[in-house]
């Protein structure tokens, strides 16, 4: 690689780029030598690190930093000044990105924004609509895009909410104005009314305690800066297009969100700064209004400011058009929240706090039925795009598995009838499913906190009491211990059964006598029947979507109708009522807690096992691999940092010398990492890559559930222009299948054979030591892969020059 593709490379890497010794720009190679081929191995999760991959301890980073970039063996360094010697073979290099993705445990409290980034994918996962219906299909889209948004700012407003609770309602209204709660934390003495401090009156303490929220909102803006400037603002390489109109994936800019990050950050951090402002100024208007009428003006007026200036935030949000400019949005917010807290420290002498913090109970009920009304109109959305579009949609495959045998010379099938459907996840309403996931996780998590903080500051006969809300919906986790048994019922019998029934097939299958009694046969049963599990992901998600929207309509009317918590509602309803509701209560109260702390655990544990990780990681790379379009403050995404990071790479290798020509060789999360830098090139650069994918869950999981990104169409637009795409698979792969893509006329079927796993049932000549169930990963061991590869090079080699 030449000096300049180094530069460039730095530039698009936003890191110090690491210069190989190689030749000048210019210099193809010695006249009359075969063309270079370059073999880019793209990695997938659990963070398989470049050594693994080139299969030695010796390497050379060719591009990047330290964060991703491309390694070669060290003897392989300077290939372009010896194309001679690599005349039968490709030039093999990696690219590493796993660092994008993991990292300190410090990063699991990003399992703490698992709503936002819920909310961020219900964006993308928006149902195709009709083909050919253009102008429809747009004001639909606009409309899909605007109730997304809105959800997503509704997920900020509950987090800063959750925090004034906490810190407004719990602590400072109630626990300081109790003098049994203060003796029993010392912190809080200076607090105290009767003490005579100026901490003492109730509007004094709000505006103090107001910092909390304001802290975490400065603390999640700031980190959003700091991942937009690592991620969003890596500029893409551009070309010219000819041809076809581009689909959404070949859009300039899909990749370089500094435009939406920087609009909708400024947004957000206005909407929550609005919550904490209408937190204090509520309970503040109240006491005016009863104690001096004339002195409440100036509250009234700074409410309706806020009223004005919300009003146009969510505008903006809805229509995408901004009335003013965020960062001034975001300024006027600022400056109002310092007018309501400067108007709340205000002198009020006579003000006592009694009971929870006024306002507080109708907050929270409004905005939980404006997040439903949100996604019952996501919900219609999504219905009318996929009752348009579901003639796309392929139909479900339902067949027996047909096992693949290791014997070389067995019939290959045909169709082995893995990988489930191929229809759009859940008809299309895989997005508003995924709101109530991001809306039911918030509220989780809000109640769960508000309970924990509320029973830690408890004692001395001082009992604070949350919002009735988030009591009632804590009461309601408890709906999700028969659902988890349902789903664990679903998931375990079609896995016995499949056991029972592959039992005759594995053996057929490897040639071995029917009777055969083994543990080895349970061990590859086992295996395929647990791959298939994958494809109920949509009826598991679909059940929990609705526990979360029964749990939030429960904790809404019963707030609304009995106007405090379950316990005390039915405490007149005997001992048995009485009994139950408080069980009830304590229950969900202590299922909430342990479900987030868990997740924080879950996290922590993650980043420092790998093989957790390998576990968690396909849920968090598929959520994080989209950008932040809908929530700012979700997770970052990684492929906006290693998307370009592919396609300059291409872009440098082929660009150098016509004769050029490149395997993209990728695994797992890796083959959606460059199926997307494919996406990106034009259709002559994209004419000189050959694609070969394995353990691909770029129909099983993004087809599927991304249909208007990743469908049938998508996928096939980037055949067409490709002379070769080679998919291989396992039946024991609980995440990549076949992509099910029509064979080009004059080419080869993109799905290859299933490759057959285990290599061997027992003990043979060839593999006298058991040789493992591999599943997901080492495909590259496999000798069927080491044979498709060579086929593929050697196709791309007979390619002509353009």
């Amino acid at each position: 690689m030449d000096g300049a593709v180094s530069s460039a490379a730095a530039v698009e890497t936003g890191g110090d780029a690491v210069l190989p010794a190689q030749r000048a720009p210019g210099e193809a190679g010695t006249a009359g030598t075969a063309p270079l081929r370059l073999e880019l191995l793209v990695h997938g999760v659990g963070g398989t690190t470049p050594e693994a991959m080139l299969e030695s301890p010796h390497l050379k980073q060719i591009t990047g930093d330290s964060m991703s970039g491309t390694y070669r063996r060290w003897p392989d360094q300077d290939a372009e000044q010896r194309p001679q010697d690599y005349a039968g073979d490709a030039v093999l290099e990696a690219y590493s990105w796993a660092k994008l993705t993991s990292g300190a445990a410090s990063r699991a409290l990003w399992l703490l924004l698992l709503p936002f980034m819920f909310a961020n994918l219900v964006h993308w996962m928006r149902p195709p609509g009709a083909a050919g219906a253009r102008a429809g299909n747009l004001r639909l889209y606009r409309a899909y895009s605007a109730l997304a948004r809105l959800l997503a700012v509704s997920l900020t407003v509950l987090l800063t909410a959750a925090a004034c609770e906490i810190a407004m309602d719990l602590a400072a209204w109630q626990c300081a104005a109790d003098s049994a709660c203060v003796a029993h934390h010392s912190w809080a003495v200076f607090a105290l009314g009767g003490h005579g401090g100026w901490w003492g009156q109730p509007g004094r303490r709000l505006a103090v305690a107001a910092l909390l929220p304001l802290a975490l909102l400065a603390g999640l803006g700031r980190l959003a800066r700091m991942t937009w400037s690592s991620y969003e603002r890596v500029r893409p390489m551009s070309a010219p297009r000819t041809g076809d109109a581009p689909i959404e994936m070949e859009r300039d800019g899909f990749w370089y969100g500094v435009t939406s990050v920087g609009r909708l950050r400024p947004l957000h951090l206005a909407a929550g700064l609005l919550t904490v402002a209408w937190t204090v100024l509520v309970p503040v208007i109240a006491h005016d209004r009863q104690a001096d009428p004339q002195r409440s003006w100036p509250g009234i007026a700074l409410l309706v400011l806020l009223v004005v200036l919300g009003a146009l935030l969510l505008a903006g949000l809805g229509t995408g058009a901004d009335v003013l400019p965020p960062r001034v949005v975001l300024a006027v917010a600022g400056a109002l929240t310092v007018f309501v807290l400067a108007d709340a420290a205000w002198n009020r002498p006579e003000w006592l706090a009694t009971g929870t913090l006024p306002g507080e109970e109708r907050g929270f009920a409004a905005l939980v039925a404006g997040q439903l009304v949100l996604v019952a109109a996501l919900t219609g959305v999504a219905l009318t795009l996929a009752r348009r579009g579901r003639g796309d949609a392929a139909t479900a495959v339902d067949r027996k598995l047909t096992i693949p045998s290791p014997d070389p010379d067995a019939p290959d099938p045909q169709d082995t009838g893995f990988g489930g459907s191929s229809a759009t996840a859940l008809r299309g309403l895989a997005g508003p499913a995924t709101a109530l996931l991001a809306l039911g996780l918030g509220a989780l998590f809000t109640s769960g906190a508000a309970l924990f903080t509320a029973q830690r500051l408890a004692g001395g006969g001082a009992v604070p009491q949350a919002v009735p809300l988030l009591v009632w919906h804590a009461s309601g986790t408890t709906l999700l211990l028969p659902v988890l048994l349902t789903v664990v019922v679903r998931l375990a019998v079609p896995l016995v059964r499949g056991r029972r029934s592959l039992r005759g097939p594995v053996l057929a299958a490897y040639g071995e006598p029917a009777d055969t009694d083994s543990p080895r046969t349970g061990q590859i049963t086992t295996a395929l029947s647990g791959a298939g599990l994958t494809d109920a992901g949509a009826g598991v998600i679909g059940g929990l979507a609705v526990v979360a929207a029964a749990q939030l309509l429960v904790a809404l009317l019963g707030a609304l109708v009995s106007g405090e918590s379950l316990a005390a509602a039915t405490a007149d309803q005997g001992m048995v009522g009485s009994r139950l509701g408080e069980l009830l209560q304590n229950l969900g109260g202590w299922l909430t807690t342990a479900i987030v702390l868990g997740l924080v655990t879950l996290g922590r544990s993650a980043y420092s096992s790998a093989a957790r990780r390998r576990t968690v990681g396909v849920l968090w790379d598929i959520g994080t691999f989209w950008p932040r379009a809908a929530h700012p403050l979700a997770p970052p995404c990684y492929a906006e940092r290693a998307v370009p990071d592919i396609e300059a790479r291409i872009r440098a290798w082929l660009g150098t010398d016509p004769t050029r020509r490149l395997v993209l060789s990728a695994h797992s999360q890796g083959t959606v990492l460059a199926a997307a830098a494919l996406w990106q090139l034009d259709p002559v650069t994209r004419g000189r890559v050959a694609l070969l994918t394995y353990g691909s869950p770029l129909r099983r999981l993004y087809g599927r559930y991304f249909p208007a990104y990743m469908g049938p169409d998508e996928l096939m637009r980037l055949q067409r222009d490709m002379p070769r795409w080679d998919n291989l698979f396992r039946l024991t792969d609980p995440i990549g299948g076949p992509v099910r893509i029509p064979a080009m006329a004059g080419s080869p079927a993109v799905d290859q054979p299933a490759l057959p796993d285990p290599l061997a049932f027992g003990r043979t000549d060839q593999y006298p030591i058991l040789v493992p169930v591999n599943g997901h990963f080492d495909y590259r061991l496999d000798p069927r892969f080491l044979v498709a590869r060579d086929d593929l090079l050697s196709a791309i080699a007979e390619q002509q020059a353009p």
